[in-house]
């Protein structure tokens, strides 16, 4: 397969920050003294920003506006981010060897965009990535296929040569539905949606190295 673009998801793909991702809602419902649900982090992973404001508020009676609290959620994420999140094996490598080949790519993400920014840059990788397109903007969460069609149509690649790059479930119907060629990384998040991910993704990968 030829390929002239790559749209990559950025935690649990690009960086090792899932289980800090999933964990971010629980911590931020903690620092309001409140107990948050065991399975809080699984029940939200796939909404957008405002969805998760919108939940939080309603499930946990927060008297804050929507636009506070995602405040709060975003200062307490990006605190996360700088302090623990590092980028995953051969991802450097990987980015280099596309850039060399001319191969266009750019971000998704349900992570703020200043934040995003913000991390990429901090690891070294934002100058790869033409673009940085968010669920937020975009009108839907990861398992919606807008943010891949909005990410495809600024990358401005022959569809049929482009490759979208997740390791989410979620993200991945998302991405078939799109009508994408879909390569799937190994993210210990995912294994009990393995055997379904392994089934709709084009391809399945446990590293990038077997991208080299």
């Amino acid at each position: 397969m030829k390929i002239s673009g790559v749209i990559f998801d950025m935690d649990g793909t690009l960086l090792d920050s899932t289980e800090m991702w999933q964990g971010a809602a629980g911590r931020y419902i903690t620092s309001l003294r409140k107990e948050p649900e065991p399975d809080l982090g699984e029940k939200t992973k796939a909404m957008t920003l405002n969805e998760l404001c919108g939940y939080l508020k309603e499930r946990y009676g927060i008297a804050a506006a929507e636009e506070k609290i995602a405040k709060g959620f975003n200062a307490k994420l990006r605190e996360d981010y700088l302090e623990s999140v590092d980028i995953k094996e051969y991802v450097p490598v990987l980015l280099e060897k596309f850039k060399q080949k001319g191969i266009a790519m750019c971000v998704t993400t349900s992570t703020d965009k200043a934040i995003a920014e913000e991390i990429l840059v901090r690891l070294g990788i934002r100058d790869y990535f033409k673009y940085i397109v968010t669920c937020e903007e975009s009108g839907g969460g990861k398992s919606d296929p807008e943010v891949f069609v909005n990410a495809h149509s600024l990358l401005g690649t022959p569809k049929e040569e482009t490759v979208v790059i997740e390791d989410g479930l979620l993200a991945i119907k998302g991405a078939k539905e799109a009508g994408f060629y879909v390569t799937a990384i190994a993210d210990k998040s995912e294994e009990e949606n393995l055997a379904e991910i392994k089934n709709l993704a084009d391809r399945y990968i446990e590293g990038f190295e077997e991208l080299l």
